[in-house]
């Protein structure tokens, strides 16, 4: 079996969803482009006779509305769109909330088994302004005989594992409130959206909405006037604006400020889940550039880190957010290991419920739970977010405040009942 690693790692901005996302006038393909152009860019693969030679496939994410210009095979034609050579492969994955992951995952297995090439890239995207969550989806009739179809909705089994398990709404907003605020002071140190994984890219928007950008750093993509155009037909004015860092954090949250907001998925009396203790929804790409050992030496990169454990797990719909507290204790067992090896846990923040219930069941130091903000606050932009927290871990593992970790878990819930986790290793 051969050995795996991540060479090379980068991100769009995750931006917010809806009418005030940066990203409302460029297209998925676009976001997953700019990281296809900055991953080659970074792997010294611009030449497309040496992509050819070198580069095996593109193994990309996009779940639950694979249709639309997320359809007919996203990751072919957004390389395609990237300008890529037309010899390398592409294909598209889904495994819900977790297809970013898996997509990683899939891309790793088939190169340790030999039944992919040396080099490959991996990762996924969600533009849910474009695409919101269940559009375009038709259940069956019968599935309400095999589980509660309340559970579709997953803002629905948020309410629930906070009832079952006694998640307060003071512990979720108080999860939700310190999200914000380790986001806020790692982007005020440059890591969480580092330059060195964030791509710069100037996009338009409504006039009304420019802003100064006090990271501006040069822009090396810029996003076409496709859909812009169609604003400014309707005679709405436009302007560019630099996006060079997570758009949905919010420094000035409070207990008093999410103690205000109105429940979402249910109003009785003993409803908890609202907007600011539930991840946002968001659009943004995010990949890596996986080597073997061959394939790093060709692309003359040293490995970053490697994955040395995966699981998922399946669980009742109903309370499909405590998939991590059982995916991790089963990728600990399948790799041989221990909570007391890991130094660091980036789970997933699908809703505050979820989260707190996760990390108390599996007794997490606090301090080393989602350093950097999660869902809450950086986002979870569906597809996309396993390859951002893979590419978030490779700057982890290169801050010297955590100098001291060689093992850090990736996990999350996945909506209709799963959880996945990875285990992933410093390469010294």
């Amino acid at each position: 079996m051969k050995e795996v690693f991540v060479v090379e790692a980068a991100r769009t901005p995750v931006a917010r969803a809806g009418r005030q996302s940066w990203f409302t006038n460029i297209r998925a393909e676009e976001l997953s482009a700019f990281v296809f152009k900055e991953l080659r860019k970074r792997a010294g693969l611009e030449d497309k006779k040496k992509q050819a030679e070198i580069l095996d496939d593109v193994v990309w994410a996009t779940c639950a509305n694979a249709f639309m210009e997320q359809g007919l095979n996203i990751g072919r034609l957004a390389w395609i769109l990237s300008d890529g050579a037309y010899d390398v492969a592409g294909c598209t994955v889904d495994r819900f909330c977790a297809s970013g992951l898996q997509s990683i995952q899939y891309a790793i297995s088939s190169m340790m088994t030999g039944f992919a090439g040396d080099v490959v890239i991996a990762g996924g995207v969600q533009h849910m302004t474009h695409i919101p969550m269940g559009a375009g989806a038709s259940i069956h009739p019968d599935l309400g005989n095999y589980m509660n179809l309340g559970a579709i909705n997953m803002g629905y089994t948020a309410e629930i594992v906070a009832r079952r398990f006694n998640v307060t709404r003071e512990q979720q907003d108080q999860f939700a409130m310190e999200s914000h605020l380790k986001c806020a002071a790692a982007q005020e140190k440059d890591k969480a959206g580092p330059v060195t994984v964030t791509i710069e890219c100037e996009v338009p928007v409504k006039s009304t909405r420019s802003n100064s950008n006090p990271h501006n750093r040069g822009v090396d993509y810029v996003a076409t006037e496709h859909l812009a155009k169609e604003a400014k037909e309707k005679g709405e004015e436009m302007s560019k604006v630099v996006v060079a860092r997570d758009q949905g954090v919010r420094p000035e949250s409070s207990m008093e400020s999410l103690g205000g907001m109105a429940t979402v998925f249910m109003q009785d009396e003993e409803a908890t889940v609202t907007a600011g203790n539930s991840s946002q929804i968001n659009d943004a790409a995010a990949g890596v550039v996986l080597a073997t050992a061959e394939g790093a030496k060709a692309l003359g990169l040293k490995p970053k880190m490697k994955m040395v454990g995966f699981a998922v797990v399946g669980l009742e719909p109903d309370i499909m957010g405590v998939g991590p507290a059982l995916a991790i204790p089963k990728v600990l067992k399948r790799a041989g290991m221990t909570k007391d090896q890991i130094g660091l846990w980036e789970i997933n923040e699908a809703f505050a419920s979820q989260s707190v219930y996760c990390r108390d069941t599996l007794g997490l130091p606090k301090d080393r739970v989602n350093v950097w903000g999660s869902g809450i606050s950086i986002g979870h932009p569906l597809a996309c977010t396993g390859a951002r927290i893979a590419c978030d871990i490779t700057q982890m593992f290169a801050d010297p405040d955590f100098s001291d970790v060689e093992y850090v878990v990736e996990s999350m819930c996945i909506g209709h009942g799963h959880g996945a986790a990875a285990i992933w290793q410093k390469v010294k």
